[in-house]
């Protein structure tokens, strides 16, 4: 029966860890999602993991060689209990992150918020900098709606995620 594992890779080696094992005949999972990223005045979505060096192996290991992981370019170790034997994880976990790709091993964003109802967010950017606000919900353009009080008027206002941070 194959069971899901959990590989720490190498840093920043998830996609060559993936690719390698799935050369190797395993079955891996590499969850990302579009992350927005500021550099220089630019903004652009780039594809970003889920759980940063981890991946998910299946196997089942009364067939397969798992130490042959530890092997693989790009990854460092499995994840063992203290008996040296590698440590699953529930299949409910994976088949949940599946269930929510919008395409081939990326969750959408709007599936990861950090922000529940009611949460109070600081405003990183644009006119109302500084400005404590209260965070309402996440859109599908992947932008916040938040309640904000300004010079004693509450006012809704929508920034994008990346306008915003945890107070």
């Amino acid at each position: 029966m194959t069971n899901w594992y959990v590989a720490y890779t190498q840093s920043s080696k998830e996609v060559v860890a993936y690719q390698n094992l799935i050369e190797q005949g395993f079955e891996a999972y590499f969850p990302r999602f579009k992350k927005v990223r500021r550099h220089a005045r630019r903004v652009d979505e780039v594809l970003a993991p889920l759980f940063p060096r981890y991946i998910f192996v299946g196997m089942n290991l009364d067939n397969e060689q798992w130490r042959s992981v530890n092997g693989t370019r790009g990854v460092s170790h499995v994840l063992c209990t203290g008996e040296n034997n590698p440590t699953a994880i529930s299949a409910r976990i994976i088949n949940a992150f599946k269930s929510q790709e919008i395409s081939d091993g990326i969750v959408p964003v709007t599936s990861l918020s950090v922000f529940e109802e009611g949460d109070k967010v600081l405003v990183l950017e644009g006119a109302f900098k500084d400005q404590v606000a209260v965070f309402e919900k996440l859109d599908d353009a992947n932008r916040v709606k938040l309640l904000l009080n300004f010079l004693g008027r509450e006012m809704n206002v929508s920034l994008p995620i990346y306008a915003v941070e945890a107070e």
